[in-house]
């Protein structure tokens, strides 16, 4: 049985509130720094390394795995300048999405998302990896399982408004078959992102004029609008109208005028626009 992790000691002040769509890309050693290691072994932490995975363009968090019970990649209050803990509720966070390492997946028995509220762990259903190398891991807050521990054995938890209006640790566990088999081989964590929800915002199409047609909607911070056309209602042929309707962002509401032509169908693709954790060093 995995020992749940000890709760940080450390407190700072919470610069920046967790806000959906905000990514750690672990860019620079300092911002590594500001997460931690848990030790199984001593119940310590330690900082992880940096870029060490093969030392390219697109760094990252990675540890080693010791003679314990696994490897934690743990964000607390003093971790990125409070990004990742905090009110969840109140600021639309969803779920969790990041990009995981592993140097030899066939020792990896589980990976889980955890998070802490009031003394208590939370855990997601365990992953398997199928694949040596990067994968990706992703898991939502309210459509998705999540268990904690009570008297030792894992039962279903509901996750509530009020359980996640105060979360005091975020993180990803990576577990062993065998411990002494995989003692020095790494894993690493990167692009770790709270995910938001994304709106369902209509495309109204109506008749401008007789030669017109008008197609407006509305808009919410924090996200980029294209409008799409398509001769046909398939998966292909999809194309952005014009540069004039593409990655529109900001809030107030849109409206257009296109020539009326042949048939054709429209549609309102939504993204969310990430923003990095700013360099913690700088």
């Amino acid at each position: 049985m995995k020992a749940p992790l000890t709760l940080l000691s450390l407190l700072t002040t919470s610069l920046f509130a967790a806000s959906p769509f905000t990514k750690e890309e672990f860019n620079t050693t300092i911002n590594t720094s500001r997460w931690f290691i848990y030790n199984y072994e001593t119940g310590g932490f330690t900082a992880p390394d940096w870029n060490a995975v093969d030392g390219g363009d697109n760094p990252e968090a990675s540890a080693k795995f010791t003679a314990g019970n696994g490897v934690s990649f743990v964000a607390n209050e003093a971790s990125s300048l409070g990004t990742f803990t905090g009110d969840f509720f109140s600021a639309g966070i969803d779920g969790l999405d990041c990009d995981i390492f592993a140097e030899n997946a066939s020792l990896i028995q589980s990976v889980e998302f955890f998070f802490l509220h009031d003394g208590v762990f939370y855990f997601s259903d365990p992953f398997t990896l199928n694949n040596d190398g990067w994968s990706l891991l992703q898991y939502s807050f309210t459509t998705d399982p999540w268990y904690t521990i009570e008297d030792g054995i894992f039962v279903d938890a509901l996750i509530t408004d009020e359980i996640l209006s105060d979360v005091g640790q975020i993180g990803v566990d990576f577990f062993p078959f065998a411990v002494e088999d995989a003692i020095d081989s790494r894993v690493g964590l990167d692009n770790f992102t709270l995910m938001g929800y994304v709106p369902t915002t209509p495309l109204e199409i109506a008749k401008g004029n007789a030669h017109d047609l008008a197609l407006s909607f509305s808009r919410e911070d924090g996200f980029s609008y294209t409008i799409e056309a398509n001769e046909e209602l398939t998966s292909d042929g999809w194309n952005p109208l014009g540069p004039e309707t593409t990655d529109l962002s900001g809030t107030e509401p849109f409206e257009t005028a296109i020539p009326r032509s042949a048939r054709q169908f429209f549609r309102l693709m939504i993204r969310p626009l990430y923003y990095s954790v700013p360099d913690i060093g700088a």
